[in-house]
């Protein structure tokens, strides 16, 4: 097919607005800001983003005129419960029916979600592998917010497993992973807390965590370290509200706190982050690694000493290849 031009001197504004990303292109970013809408494509890396493979493969599946999105909870949930109007995933299908699946969740700090770069690419670069990929949009922009993030990833997991046939993909076997807040939600999957065990869906047989945010206590402890205004104090406290609420104590910040809830039942780990991350520091992804280690959870690692925060498929930096090798890894512990 002919694929509309797509150039690093256009804005994310410009994309968002061109009907021919479909639904696709209403989830490139939610919650969006001016500074993103006008932001040029080139301020975010058009190449080590995968921008251009990316559009062309959300082009080719909304030329179809199929529906690809779907919300996660009924007509009556929606309708009793006002934050339940927009959790959604996209569809994203593969060549080969029948193989298992991927569910990817985008980061933006449970305040909004890159579903471009750290979503439909991702899906976009699996559908080249040969595999279906669903990109989840979660509940956002809320205090305590992380729970009902949660029951989000659930309620996708569980409408994925009982429409298996419809979507074409191979029932309990799948992967799940994200990036930043989006990887911090994946990995809450694992935990003794918040797992699948009590969820009652099937075990991911690989999580993989994209510059992960884990270490609360941490974050807690910068929250306390510093003074109202501070940026950093202002920061943790604008994140923790969202994961805890607005009452931010130890006992409300600890639950989240993933590498305290893991043991040895927590399934395989891919890990990838860059060693000058300023957002979702560093020591958060080596934390998960070395409590891996320490649990013989199986665990592979792809960590870079240079690329920062929000990379997606990192083409170009040392961590490119990442995805290929977490797929690999994936098919070797499944």
């Amino acid at each position: 097919m002919k694929y509309h031009d797509i150039t690093p001197e256009m804005t994310i504004g410009d994309l968002v607005k061109s009907k021919a990303y479909g639904d696709f292109g209403t989830h490139i970013f939610t919650n969006m800001t001016p500074d993103h809408w006008n932001a040029l494509l080139a301020s975010y890396g058009f190449e080590k983003v995968g921008f251009v493979p990316t559009l062309h493969r959300m082009e080719e599946l909304a030329s179809t005129g199929k529906n690809y999105l779907y919300p996660l909870y009924s007509e009556e949930e929606r309708m009793s419960e006002w934050d339940k109007e927009s959790p959604a995933f996209l569809h994203f299908p593969g060549p080969v029916a029948g193989r298992p699946y991927a569910i990817i969740i985008p980061g933006g700090a449970f305040n909004r979600q890159w579903g471009l770069v750290e979503g439909m690419a991702i899906a976009a670069a699996l559908n080249e592998m040969g595999y279906t990929a669903f990109v989840l949009f979660y509940r956002t922009k809320q205090d305590a917010v992380v729970a009902k993030a949660i029951e989000d990833m659930y309620a996708c997991i569980r409408q994925i497993e009982a429409r298996a046939d419809e979507f074409e993909v191979q029932a309990g076997h799948y992967m799940i992973g994200g990036f930043s807040a989006g990887a911090t939600l994946a990995g809450e999957i694992g935990s003794t807390n918040f797992g699948w065990k009590s969820a009652g869906v099937p075990k991911p047989e690989m999580i993989f965590l994209a510059y992960t945010a884990v270490r609360m206590k941490d974050f807690y402890a910068g929250y306390t370290a510093f003074p109202a205004g501070h940026p950093v104090h202002d920061g943790a406290a604008a994140f923790l509200r969202r994961v805890a609420g607005p009452e931010i104590t130890p006992e409300a910040v600890e639950p989240f706190d993933l590498t305290s809830h893991m043991d040895a039942s927590y399934p395989p780990v891919y890990l990838t982050a860059n060693e000058d991350d300023h957002t979702a520091p560093f020591s958060n992804s080596l934390t998960v690694a070395e409590t891996c280690e320490k649990l013989g959870i199986p665990h592979k690692t792809r960590f870079g000493k240079t690329g920062d925060h929000g990379f997606g498929l990192g083409i170009g930096l040392e961590v490119e290849g990442w995805l290929s090798e977490a797929v690999s890894f994936w098919e070797e512990v499944r």
